[in-house]
């Protein structure tokens, strides 16, 4: 009966999510976003004559997903709620090759004149006790269809492409499932992070070193 009552609310969020032009306005978000940070890559490039953005992928949060989230943290899962609540409904994921481009790529995003930015959760400076590693913007995206402007909020994560690795790794072998011994693998993972850390600190003085040559 459980397992009924929790796909009968996971299929109500996905019929509010098919709602009021919501998957067109987060469309129009990841798009207003993706143009500004291809900008603000070819802008890098040209003024440090080398590639500083590798990937930058984005997402919708799914109804399971948000279902999932809401229940983790306590909260009502509606979709109304969750559309108050979480801030990550819409994603957008920077990679780039060195620790001194995230936070030079989040500076130019936060000087955007059109971005309001919410929050700042920076897990490089803190890592968190897993070992996840990633800055984090919470921003507000102004978006006009049909002459209504509404403003959305999209979260930016920019790592380097080492976190990434570590994350995208953490997430397949670890995160939301209920694997036996957990806990030494938590451990176990959260030494390879310190690991990707320090090669992101040794590559980073390597390229410094090649530059002054």
């Amino acid at each position: 009966m459980e397992g009924i009552n929790i796909k009968k609310k996971i299929e109500e969020i996905r019929n509010e999510m098919n709602k009021d032009q919501y998957y067109l306005y987060c469309q129009y978000v990841m798009g207003i976003l993706t143009v500004k940070i291809k900008m603000i890559g070819e802008q890098l490039e040209h003024k440090y004559n080398r590639e500083i953005i590798q990937n930058v992928s984005q997402r919708i949060k799914t109804p399971e997903s948000i279902y999932a989230k809401m229940i983790r943290k306590g909260l009502k899962p509606d979709f109304s709620v969750a559309k108050e609540k979480l801030n990550d409904l819409i994603g957008i994921r920077i990679v780039c090759l060195f620790v001194d481009d995230v936070y030079e790529i989040a500076e130019m995003l936060k000087n955007q004149k059109d971005l309001t930015l919410i929050k700042e959760k920076d897990y490089i400076a803190k890592p968190k006790k897993s070992g996840y590693m990633s800055l984090h913007l919470i921003m507000k995206v102004p978006v006009c269809i049909d002459d209504k402007i509404e403003t959305k909020t999209a979260e930016i994560q920019i790592r380097t492409t080492g976190m990434d690795f570590w994350s995208v790794l953490e997430y397949q072998l670890l995160y939301k499932k209920n694997v036996k011994g957990a806990d030494k693998i938590g451990k176990e993972l959260k030494g390879y992070a310190d690991e990707i850390a320090s090669l992101d600190r040794k590559m980073l003085k390597l390229r410094n070193r090649i530059e002054a040559i």
